[in-house]
């Protein structure tokens, strides 16, 4: 889930309510760890629109701290549980790889053993840093996942802790980006409307996810209780950063926010001194199994980097 900015159920029957265009569910009580992160304050706010939602972000809820987590558990009533908390800095899990065993690996698998104890439907979020990144190409849920970093070591224990118990779903995520917090997407748009230099990394695929759609996604997994492995991203060929940045700059100069379009530099990613940790460079993950579920392909993720863009002013 590595974001590069240069550095950086139910047991109400009430009713079924939705949005235009998004997933019809029953009305439901729905935990969200880590509300202050990109991903957890989408889908808090996505669910929130028909839903109770009790967020759970980490001064409340600190998966780092075992007792203080069981007792908050203890005194919690939801009928799904969403938890996209964890430590996502690749850096900062190598420099400290016992807290990112833990928050990774250990609090999903606790987090889980409650939620089967008690029937609640248990979607955890994981990354595709899960793959060595060897061979162009997509990844498939089926794909044997062969992690490179601590980061993604732990987010794969992370995965089979929760995958042990029927019912539990896994969602693997991709370069997100959204409104709930600047990303890549924002820095280059920084760059390039303040006329500095803009660059990218040009030799590492993957491909991007923005949190609108994404929380549109899961709202369906709710709905069907999907269990399993699951890949959501965008759909389309694999895209670099630097191919990313190229539609959000096109998109500026087609809305008139830039008179002219500037040369994008492409860097490569051994060039980054920043990433100590390893990173793998070919991780854009099929989309196959979700479209299915959804019964529609998801979007591609220029249109949806486009309609980003957009809304940015």
């Amino acid at each position: 889930m590595d974001d590069y900015r240069g550095k950086a159920a139910g047991s109400a029957s009430a009713g079924w309510h939705g949005h235009a265009g998004t997933a019809w569910l029953p009305v439901v009580k729905v935990a969200v760890t880590g509300t202050t992160g990109r991903v957890g304050a989408a889908l808090a706010r996505y669910f929130q629109q028909d839903h109770e939602v009790i967020g759970l972000p980490r001064r409340e809820f600190d998966l780092a701290d075992p007792a203080r987590m069981a007792a908050a558990l203890e005194g919690l009533d939801c009928d799904v549980f969403l938890n996209p908390a964890g430590l996502t800095g690749l850096e900062a899990s190598e420099d400290d790889p016992v807290l990112a065993h833990r928050l990774n690996a250990e609090a999903p698998g606790e987090l889980v053993e409650w939620a089967q104890h008690r029937g609640v439907h248990f979607i955890h979020f994981s990354t595709d840093y899960v793959f060595s990144g060897e061979e162009p190409g997509l990844r498939t849920e089926e794909d044997e996942p062969r992690p490179l970093s601590v980061y993604g070591r732990t987010k794969r224990e992370g995965e089979l802790a929760v995958l042990v118990h029927p019912g539990a779903c896994v969602v693997r995520v991709s370069w997100v980006f959204g409104p709930e917090k600047p990303s890549f997407t924002d820095s280059i748009m920084r760059a390039a409307l303040e006329g500095r230099p803009v660059s990218a990394i040009g030799d590492k695929w993957s491909l991007p996810t923005f949190t609108r759609d994404l929380s549109e996604w899961v709202g369906d997994l709710v709905k069907n209780r999907t269990e399993g492995v699951i890949h959501a991203c965008q759909s389309g060929e694999p895209a670099s950063w630097h191919d990313m940045a190229e539609v959000i700059v096109d998109e500026l100069v087609r809305q008139g926010r830039l008179s002219s379009k500037p040369v994008i530099e492409a860097t490569m990613l051994d060039s980054v001194a920043a990433f100590r940790a390893p990173r793998p460079r070919h991780t854009a993950m099929a989309t196959n199994k979700l479209a299915a579920l959804l019964d529609r392909p998801t979007r591609a993720w220029q249109d949806a980097l486009r309609e980003y863009v957009r809304e940015c002013r």
